[in-house]
């Protein structure tokens, strides 16, 4: 009896540990099939050797400080995550890169805005937020079809005038630079839904920023303004304004009839601008208290 025993306890072991081996080969299974049919891949050795189904590569908090100079080899690369990593610099590979629409090096040590960038006109989406970059070249007027643009927390102190250029953008995010103006072109921008440009040291804004015509949120928190123009009444669908320690005294009643507005964030030293009894129901004006940071779900 002790050895039958014996027996079937090992053999309802056995039968246990080969039920976790079959899982672990199933989600394996699951996963290499995901990412053939999705073209999805997390590292190089696995998109070198599927490279004619790599759509989208994701390596990110991975401390690479350079990039295998082999991303020509991907003919239906469309997306490259490689954020917060130590990249210095970026391969000659990647200008060869047709077909890729998205672009994301944000957090990593880039030190300048590569020209050859400018030669990607296919791009959509370009995220180089912290990356120590101190200007920004004119040719970025050339990317024409560029969507959204992220240069958060660099060391900016202007913007070109080709920015203008830019008329499928929709979402511009120059916050925490060393901004103390931006360029009037910037008004051209028709389809700009998202304009931060919190924490810098703007003194002013283009008059005419209420050109910004599909403006829905307008982030000049942290600033140094004396004013916002009147212009900005015609901001038509304005939801968000954060102008939270942005400079001003006093913000303008222009922002009084925009329908469309729905939270205005202030500090307790701005006073805010005299409601439309009409609205009153719809815009909240949030007064922020000096030590909180973060008080909005749209921040990042």
């Amino acid at each position: 009896m002790p050895g039958i025993l014996y027996i079937i306890l090992n053999f309802k072991i056995a039968t246990r540990v080969m039920k976790r081996i079959l899982t672990i080969l199933c989600l394996l299974l699951a996963a290499y099939v995901q990412a053939k049919e999705t073209g999805n891949y997390h590292s190089w050795e696995e998109a070198i050797a599927h490279k004619n189904d790599v759509r989208r590569i994701k390596i990110t908090f991975q401390s690479m400080d350079t990039i295998p100079d082999i991303l020509d080899q991907f003919p239906k690369l469309e997306e490259l995550n490689l954020n917060n990593n130590a990249i210095t610099r970026l391969p000659p590979s990647l200008y060869r890169c047709k077909k890729l629409k998205v672009l994301e090096l944000y957090r990593n040590q880039l030190g300048g805005f590569p020209e050859e960038l400018c030669t990607m006109v296919q791009l959509e989406e370009l995220s180089l937020g912290y990356n120590n970059i101190p200007e920004v070249p004119p040719c970025i007027g050339q990317l024409a079809n560029l969507q959204k643009l992220g240069l958060a927390g660099n060391e900016l102190k202007t913007l070109p005038a080709e920015i203008g250029k830019l008329q499928k953008l929709t979402a511009l995010r120059v916050n925490t630079n060393n901004l103390k103006e931006l360029p009037d072109e910037l008004t051209l921008l028709k389809k700009l839904e998202v304009l931060d440009v919190g924490n810098n040291y703007l003194e002013h804004l283009p008059e005419n920023i209420g050109n910004l015509s599909a403006l829905r949120f307008l982030f000049i928190n942290r600033n140094l303004l004396r004013a916002i123009p009147e212009s900005v009444s015609k901001l038509e669908n304005l939801q968000e304004l954060d102008a939270v320690r942005s400079g001003v005294m006093k913000l303008t009643n222009a922002f009084s009839d925009i329908w469309s507005l729905e939270y205005v964030y202030i500090d307790e030293r701005t006073i805010p601008f005299y409601q439309n009894p009409r609205f009153m129901w719809r815009q909240q004006i949030i007064v922020v208290e000096r030590e909180s940071n973060m008080y909005r779900p749209t921040q990042n």
